[in-house]
Formats: structure tokens, sequence, C-alpha cells
């Protein structure tokens, strides 16, 4: 592969698919540029998903490592950092999914509650007084002990929307899902802590 790295300075101001064109052209500062523009939010994506500040910086080691390997299929009919979130949430993924001591709860039993036009009713304002009683350290441990019981699978769109603040529209493309899959499994997460955490609460 030929050396055709331009410098840094140069590349600042580039549009992203121009920076994905030279880094697979044989540009490693372009690849470079291109990490340095993503890796903090992936990085706080990955802790957010993680809590673990090694771990974390492993998810992203490996999700840049395959992002280079990948860059080639690329193909823009997405936004690069949503492309490259996606990367990261599964890399994250993975390891969850390989922690021995994580116990998997079958939130598929759990049934979802309906509304007259067959929308999922909220779970009763859970969020916001988990927030407020978040001050107290012992209910900070409850809650993220909580979050880790979920599957990997309602754990990745808990944390999107509630801890990353993303909207519907962007989990769903970032995970490859539709949107009333990303409402689903973000209701039957919420419906899960709601009640894991009803005595808290309470």
């Amino acid at each position: 592969m030929a050396n055709t790295n331009t410098p840094t300075s140069n590349l600042e101001d580039l549009d992203d698919m121009i920076l994905v064109e030279r880094a697979v052209g044989g540009d490693f500062e372009a690849f470079t540029q291109i990490v340095g523009r993503y890796q903090d939010k992936a990085h706080r994506l990955a802790w957010s998903m993680m809590r673990d500040e090694s771990e974390a910086q492993d998810v992203v080691q490996e999700a840049f490592l395959n992002i280079y390997r990948k860059l080639e299929s690329f193909e823009g009919s997405s936004k690069l950092s949503s492309w490259i979130y996606r990367v990261v949430v599964n890399a994250a993924l993975m390891r969850l999914r390989k922690r021995s001591r994580r116990k998997e709860v079958a939130l598929d039993e759990l049934s979802p509650s309906f509304d007259a036009q067959g929308h999922h009713e909220p779970i009763a304002q859970w969020r916001i007084r988990a927030d407020e009683a978040a001050q107290n350290s012992e209910l900070r441990e409850q809650i993220l002990a909580a979050i880790d019981e979920l599957e990997p699978k309602y754990q990745a769109v808990f944390v999107l929307k509630e801890v990353e603040g993303l909207s519907l529209e962007e989990i769903a493309e970032m995970l490859d899902l539709s949107v009333p899959a990303v409402k689903s499994r973000l209701h039957r997460a919420r419906l899960f802590l709601r009640t894991s955490l009803e005595r808290y609460l309470s």
C-alpha cells in the first residue's frame, strides 16, 4: 500500500467521507484523524456499558481495530459516527456476554402494559425519582447493580437512551433495530428496573 499520508493540519476540516476514502486508500493520518474525532465519545459509551476503565479501554481498542479492518465496507448509508458507535456497542456487548458472573434475567417473561391505543404505558416516573434519590450512595449502588442484571441487549438500549441521551431513532440506527423494537426493549428494561428498585423508590 503506497504511503499517501497527508499532514494532520490539512485533515482537520475534511468531511468524514473524504477521510474514509483517504484512509481506505492508505492514508493512515486520515484514519488517525477519524480516531481523534470520535474516540472520546466512543470511550464514554464503552465506559457507560462496562463501568470499568480497563475494560472500556479494551473495548475502544478492539472497536477501532475492527473499524480499521472494515473501513472499506463503510458505504455511507448512515453517518460515520453511528457506524463507529455501533461497532463500539457490539464490542462491549461481546464482553458483557462473556462475563461469567453475569446473571441474565429473562425479561421476555415480563409482561408489558399497554394503554387503550396499544402503546406502552410509562413506568411510573421511576427514573425521575431515581435521579433525585441517587444522591444517596447506597441507592446509587443498587441502581447500578440492577442495571448490571439486565441482559446485554436490554442494557445496551437502556444505557444509550438514559445515560447517553440518544434518541430512539439514533439507537435504532446504531443497533440495526426498528424503532418499535428499541421501544420494546427500553420498556422491558425500565419495567425490570422499576420492579427491582421498588422498595428503594417507594
